[in-house]
């Protein structure tokens, strides 16, 4: 099938914001270690609270609590720093960080959500200036993207990072299993990726959840990964999480850039 018309595509009355973007090695997940360029969109549908990272906002100072990446998530506290570009702009960060390298790294578009704007004109466009790099979207499978008129996902390997209870997400707004088959039936590559915690495998849920999330889907490779916002409680959780993964034959994933980094931003 032919590429999609971009005239059919409708310009997003949204606009589209860059957080921050880089170049370093992916940390998580199947392709650990291979370096890559990251783009980070901002805007989430979820907030994860539960998650427990907690970060001073820097327009009141107050306390923000959710993800590791709340300051992707978070426009009205950290909207301030995101940049808005179009395609072109974006392509030209990929340019910068590419320039000096004889090799092709890996192209990470992550957020927040990312997919919240797969109708985005820009976001679209950006994927059509891809076309020759092994691009890589890091999504929590929330958002049912329409493979046949947006067909250049198609050629876009997929994390789906579905969040569990641990989240603190309600199971009706975290689980779509219409969003998550689309990817598994369309997508040129997809895997799961689950954050657990020591509790939660004590607890028995681990287990319960993420077999009610895939068993539609055996031929999708299972990564399970600690929760860790920090080198401390990586450890605190990575060895249950290795121990769960032996058991029930899941991949373990570590956090390499956490371990390297700690807690630090754009590496």
């Amino acid at each position: 099938m032919p590429p999609t018309n971009f005239h059919e595509i409708k310009k997003d009355t949204k606009s589209l914001f860059l957080t921050e973007s880089f170049l370093s090695i992916q940390g998580e997940g199947k392709y650990a270690g291979i370096p890559s360029v990251f783009l980070r969109f901002g805007g989430c549908n979820l907030t994860c609270k539960g998650f427990g990272c907690e970060s001073i906002s820097p327009l009141d100072g107050s306390k923000l609590v959710g993800c590791d990446s709340i300051f992707a998530v978070d426009k009205k506290h950290f909207g301030k720093s995101w940049e808005k570009l179009c395609d072109k702009e974006l392509f030209e960060k990929v340019m910068f960080y590419t320039k000096e390298l004889s090799y092709k790294p890996h192209i990470v578009i992550t957020g927040g959500e990312p997919l919240i704007h797969h109708k985005h004109k820009d976001f679209y466009g950006l994927l059509k200036l891809l076309d020759d790099f092994f691009v890589f979207v890091e999504t929590n499978a929330t958002t049912v993207v329409d493979f046949e008129k947006f067909n250049l996902y198609k050629n876009v390997s997929f994390c789906m990072s579905v969040k569990l209870s641990n989240s603190g997400e309600s199971y009706i707004k975290r689980v779509n299993q219409k969003a998550i088959e689309a990817i598994c039936k369309n997508a040129k590559e997809a895997f799961f990726k689950f954050v657990l915690d020591e509790q939660m495998i004590k607890e028995g849920k681990a287990q319960k959840e993420i077999e009610d999330i895939v068993k539609d889907y055996t031929n999708i490779s299972i990564y399970c990964m600690p929760l860790g916002k920090n080198k401390k409680e990586l450890e605190t959780n990575s060895k249950s999480v290795i121990s769960f993964c032996i058991k029930n034959g899941y991949n373990y994933t570590d956090r390499i850039h956490v371990r390297l980094w700690n807690d630090k931003r754009g590496v």
